[in-house]
């Protein structure tokens, strides 16, 4: 195997990093003009811009009638954003876990609600190993229906002031767009490059979904939590991870059910109740360190939720320890 794709690799990683830049310092930005929550821009745009590459990879491997990329990147990467990139991203910066109000916010307990409700609908969606177009549009419309009763209940100050001693809108927008390409691009070639070494080796699409495709299209996740812990956003991390793993199922599932709902093969259902279990211990996980006061506690399941990640990594690949 050529050695340019190992530097493929770089550039990718070196291409995301720049671009998770852009959008953090965009959305800090977008959050001052407008007056607008921490939390509440990074679930919109950085939630969103996070899942594009799940996004593109759902919508190509259905067109492609190879859904079981998109079923497993969807499912591996919600696992990656808790148990690798928060865990990870909290661990590096410890310190900002404790500048953090304990209590949950509205706008947080109700993200982490509509979260859990996903969770159990994607549970038993996919207890037949596949996903039909009546439960694709099913997704959409909770999903729709969760923003409204969130709009409804949740939402903290509806009134959106603009600050007009900041930025003009069109460069903050302009930044976030840019930040945007940089991710999307640098993604893919890292996605290419690592398909292409897991392809030589003879590795299930599946596998691949959960496994590569999934840490690859995680890594915006990685470098925007990382970004926004080094200028100390705690709120921006836990919307960034919320926001993307709400649209990783509600919108990268249902792509899945709409363009190729009558899949060549259905998945293992012994597969996915080890991934909805990992999903649910990752998600307990995320909850506690959230609300927890005490760092070294949060150190200990930082720590679990990286050693467990790791475990199950190893298992998708038949290695044992």
């Amino acid at each position: 195997m050529s050695n340019l794709v190992y530097l493929y690799l770089i550039i990718g990683l070196a291409l995301v990093s720049y671009g998770a830049n852009l959008l953090v310092s965009s959305t800090d930005s977008i959050s001052k003009k407008y007056n607008i929550s921490g939390f509440i821009s990074s679930f919109i745009f950085i939630g969103i811009a996070t899942s594009s590459p799940e996004i593109l990879i759902s919508i190509l491997s259905s067109l492609e009638g190879r859904s079981n990329i998109a079923i497993g990147n969807a499912l591996g990467s919600n696992i990656a954003n808790i148990a690798f990139v928060f865990a990870l991203t909290i661990l590096l910066f410890s310190s900002i876990n404790s500048e953090k109000n304990k209590i949950l916010s509205k706008e947080e307990t109700g993200f982490f609600s509509i979260l859990i409700v996903f969770f159990l609908l994607i549970y038993f969606f996919l207890i037949d190993g596949i996903v039909t177009i009546k439960e694709s549009f099913m997704l959409l419309s909770v999903f729709g229906i969760s923003l409204y009763i969130y709009k409804k209940y949740f939402y903290s100050d509806g009134s959106i002031v603009m600050n007009q001693t900041y930025i003009s809108g069109l460069r903050i927008f302009s930044l976030l767009t840019l930040g945007l390409i940089f991710l999307l691009l640098g993604t893919k070639i890292f996605l290419d490059s690592s398909i292409n070494i897991a392809k030589s080796f003879g590795i299930s699409d599946y596998v691949i979904g959960l496994s590569i495709t999934a840490i690859g299209s995680s890594l915006p996740e990685l470098a925007s939590s990382i970004e926004s812990a080094r200028k100390k956003h705690f709120d921006f991390i836990i919307g960034n991870i919320l926001g993307s793993n709400i649209f990783n199922i509600a919108i990268v599932i249902s792509i899945v059910g709409i363009l190729d709902n009558n899949l060549s093969e259905a998945l293992s259902i012994a597969y996915i109740n080890r991934d909805i279990i990992m999903m649910l211990i990752t998600m307990l996980g995320f909850y506690i360190i959230i609300k927890n006061y005490n760092q070294y506690i949060t150190k200990i399941l930082c720590l679990v939720l990286l050693l467990s990640f790791t475990f199950y990594q190893l298992d998708l690949y038949g290695i044992s320890i």
